[in-house]
């Protein structure tokens, strides 16, 4: 399925392409098609994979027909984490789905506690869309 915004993206591959001109570590997005055939890494099939990634995030209350500049942002810097990082968070995925709680490789260890959750860059850019647990509860003094 190609990209669709307001269906399955918030933002267009051109207003993709705009943001990471100016964003440092972001040459990588720039070899990319934009797009092609199924299965293969592009500009569209990394938008589409950010935009499930956030909108499934139970952290988040988002829906797709949103238009907000912050939201558009932290799919681009969505789409721009998985390309850099897709595989050792799949990694890391399938580590604590068979159970793995730390590993080592070489001198590093990583310990892998509580969901494996986005990057704070996106987090920040979703505050207004955070979910919590909390609860209004009304007093005499809130009438």
């Amino acid at each position: 399925m190609a990209l669709v915004v307001g269906q399955n993206s918030w933002a267009s591959v051109s207003e993709a392409d705009t943001y990471l001109t100016d964003r440092i570590y972001a040459e990588t997005w720039f070899d990319l098609d934009s797009s092609g055939e199924p299965g293969v890494v592009t500009k569209e099939s990394l938008l589409v994979s950010s935009f499930n990634w956030l909108l499934g995030n139970s952290s988040f209350s988002l829906s797709s027909a949103l238009t907000d500049d912050n939201v558009k942002k932290a799919q681009i810097e969505g789409g721009l984490f998985l390309l850099n990082h897709y595989v050792e968070l799949d990694e890391r995925r399938a580590a604590k789905a068979s159970g793995v709680t730390e590993f080592k490789i070489s001198q590093k260890m990583e310990k892998l506690e509580g969901d494996i959750t986005v990057p704070s860059i996106i987090s920040d850019l979703l505050s207004s869309y955070k979910q919590g647990n909390f609860a209004t509860m009304l007093g005499a003094y809130d009438v």
